[in-house]
């Protein structure tokens, strides 16, 4: 099976059981009435099981050559002509908007004092601006510019969601309680810096494609925990963008080194004239 249909298919599918898994931890490993945590509680320990067996199977799936592909431009992530591209990109833009959207409703109308949730808000929604354009560039074989902002702002996005995540989070002695959350965020945050490296000539594809993945299992896994509607619109988002980013990496990996994602770059009349120095005149 191509690695770009296998590895997704792990984190979906590992963050699927652990969904399941973290559902049991929810109704069995916590006392009802002081919501501490039971000692010994069997769902606890198959969760981190299989939470480490998925993060080590992706650990070793991702581990390749990866030669052939660009490192200083992010032409890894084109799919152009491939129509599921801008689908999904666009969902996961659609996504983050409306979770922007809901983290200001839910800020003015009183439902959340966190400061940092206008913040988010904002950031939110321009981020989704932002992978709607990444969108129509990548779909349509055109190379983002180097140092390109648009890829750097669903990162910056992710920080301040974890600043505010941890805000919420902070007075509670329970650490099980958030544990799962503050994985997705951090795991995403990280696959999201290591996809906008390539743009600024960093490229790393084994921590991309990793982090990415493992984004997407600890997100399906926290999706568990019953988030708020705006929370729930951004973990979507991620699991979405994510997976799309380590799909299309992993697609260029199994490209042919000489089957560029982007058209060739067109060479000026100066530089084809150097070309055609020293050539014989042809009769």
């Amino acid at each position: 099976m191509k690695k770009e249909i296998l590895l997704p298919a792990v984190a979906v599918g590992g963050g699927a059981a652990g969904f399941a898994l973290r559902l049991w931890e929810l109704s069995t490993a916590f006392e009802p009435d002081t919501g501490l945590p039971v000692s010994g509680a069997p769902a606890t320990y198959v969760l981190a099981a299989l939470t480490a067996a998925v993060a080590l199977a992706l650990i070793v799936l991702c581990r390749d050559p990866y030669e052939g592909i660009a490192r200083e431009d992010d032409s890894v992530f084109a799919a152009p002509g491939l129509p599921v591209y801008p689908a999904a990109a666009g969902l996961s833009a659609l996504l983050l908007l409306a979770g922007g959207l809901a983290l200001g409703w839910e800020f003015f109308h009183g439902t959340s004092a966190v400061f940092t949730h206008p913040v988010l808000a904002v950031l939110a929604v321009i981020s989704g601006v932002c992978l709607l354009l990444l969108a129509k560039s990548r779909f349509r074989g055109l190379p983002r510019p180097g140092y390109d902002f648009l890829q750097l702002m669903p990162a910056y996005t992710c920080c301040v969601w974890l600043v505010s995540s941890y805000q919420m989070r902070a007075g509670d002695p329970v650490q099980l309680d958030y544990i799962y959350q503050l994985a997705a965020i951090i795991t995403s945050l990280l696959g999201l810096y290591y996809c906008a490296g390539f743009s600024f000539g960093k490229g790393k594809p084994f921590q991309a494609c990793l982090f990415s993945l493992l984004g997407v299992y600890c997100s399906i896994v926290t999706l568990a925990d019953g988030h708020d509607l705006a929370n729930t619109l951004l973990y979507l988002s991620a699991i979405v963008y994510l997976l799309l980013s380590a799909a299309a990496l992993l697609r260029s990996a199994a490209r042919p080194p000489e089957a560029g994602a982007f058209p060739a770059r067109q060479t000026g009349p100066a530089e084809n004239q150097q070309e055609t120095e020293g050539t014989p005149d042809e009769p």
